[in-house]
């Protein structure tokens, strides 16, 4: 689908505030309500905008640590994609992705202090089965570019 600069306003919007009003999008778009309605729904059924959700700050729910573990899975007949899935169960997992290089997943997880961290990877990921090693990275500060939203 291609987007024209009212599509790409309409998204920058949504992304400040996904909870304004269609009139208060339209009217800062300069635009009828119901072209800014019609151009919302038809981004939701070209699957571009997929829903509309809250921004949790981590550090103030408590999790004030950020940490990033390469895991290496088990050799043989294991499905990273399998290991994957089971690690997102996990309360403390943002995301796990699979990659290519020197280990198979990259993990996201949050953790409010480095005990519990510790306590995650010895416990959590352990159980999970199928990983063989694991290095664990802690992310002093976080920025976020321009495509944050594009996950």
């Amino acid at each position: 689908m291609k987007l024209d600069a009212n599509d790409l306003k309409l998204i920058e919007l949504l992304k400040q505030d996904s909870r304004a009003s269609v009139t208060s999008i339209a009217e800062s778009m300069g635009i009828a309500r119901v072209t800014a309605h019609d151009r919302m729904i038809r981004l939701q059924r070209e699957g571009i905008v997929r829903r509309y959700t809250v921004d949790i700050d981590a550090k103030a729910w408590g999790y004030d640590l950020r940490a990033f573990i390469f895991a290496r899975c088990d050799s043989g007949n294991i499905d990273r994609r399998d290991v994957a899935q089971k690690l997102c169960t996990l309360p403390y997992v943002v995301r796990c992705n699979v990659v290519a290089g020197d280990w198979d997943l990259l993990i996201e997880v949050v953790s409010p202090s480095m005990d519990s961290l510790g306590d995650a990877i010895l416990d959590g990921l352990s159980k999970v089965g199928g990983i063989a090693s694991t290095q664990t990275m802690v992310s002093f500060y976080d920025y976020s570019g321009p495509a944050s939203s594009l996950r």
